[in-house]
């Protein structure tokens, strides 16, 4: 039983100096092209732009000016709190109200303003937010 014992203290010495002995240290050097950073650096603004240019927005109607009126002094009255825009796409005016990041958040407020508008719906944009 001793003579075990000794035995695998031994082993363990020996494999635990062997993994030491054996171990490396190492440089690693990098060449790397300058222009790889600007690469990636305009990588970098093209996403930051993307992400600040697309949102979520709420199109509460799409057709003639005078509806398109009402809808917005609707909104307006019943949604104080949410900015409603009325703009003109050829050829018809749309209402739409908010701008979300968040497309959960947006949807979240397409299910309140449901209430008044049931064809509401939600849409991805692309352009400045204001």
């Amino acid at each position: 039983m001793k003579n075990n014992s000794c035995r695998l203290l031994c082993l363990l010495i020996l494999f635990g100096t062997i993994d030491f002995v054996h171990s490396q240290e190492g440089i690693i050097k990098v060449k790397q092209d300058l222009k790889l950073d600007s690469l990636i650096l305009k990588k970098n603004e093209l996403d930051r732009n993307r992400y600040l240019n697309n949102y979520f927005t709420l199109q509460l109607y799409y057709g003639n000016l005078d509806m398109a009126e009402k809808v917005l002094k609707i909104s307006n009255e019943k949604y104080p709190h949410i900015k409603v825009e009325l703009s003109f796409e050829t050829p018809n005016y749309k209402v739409q109200a908010g701008r979300f990041k968040n497309k959960i958040k947006g949807l979240k407020t397409l299910d309140t303003l449901k209430k008044f508008f049931p064809s509401a719906f939600l849409l991805k944009r692309k352009g400045s937010l204001k």
